[in-house]
């Protein structure tokens, strides 16, 4: 891909994730306006895929958290050590729960990182403000995460 059609889908990216930051109604119960990004890598890869995206989120105030899914990034399960896509996943379900009461995140998810979200908004929605699902695997009404698990 040409370096100027790689930089422009980056600075689509952020003008998106930047507009999400700064709407009124993803207004959490905070005293400032920060909010909490939390990005959700693709299949092969890991946390350092956001490298470009973490600062600028950061540098307009923002948190930014970057994880990595299990046996992933520097994960250091083994893929075949894990039994189900909820084991792939429970990297974030921990993150989430760990927060603390009132605080919600803005999930990002890309590629199979769609169904990382998917899974989380069904189990953790009073966490989530609202989730951003870039060019990610999008579960539906008749295709949640349950039903892919139950298949």
């Amino acid at each position: 891909m040409e370096q100027a059609t790689k930089h422009m889908i980056f600075v689509s990216i952020f003008v998106i994730l930047f507009n999400i930051a700064s709407h009124k109604a993803l207004s959490q119960p905070l005293s400032n306006s920060t909010k909490h990004f939390v990005l959700v890598h693709g299949s092969g890869h890991g946390a350092w895929c956001w490298y470009r995206l973490v600062p600028l989120l950061r540098s307009s105030g923002h948190t930014v958290t970057a994880i990595d899914l299990a046996a992933s990034g520097i994960d250091p399960q083994q893929i075949n050590d894990l039994r189900s896509i909820s084991d792939y996943i429970k990297p974030l379900r921990d993150l989430l729960a760990s927060l603390p009461p009132n605080e919600k995140v803005i999930l990002v998810g890309h590629s199979l990182g769609g169904l990382a979200l998917s899974q989380t908004m069904e189990r953790l929605p009073s966490k989530i403000s609202a989730a951003v699902f870039l060019t990610a695997l999008m579960p539906g009404p008749s295709l949640t995460i349950s039903t892919l698990n139950q298949e």
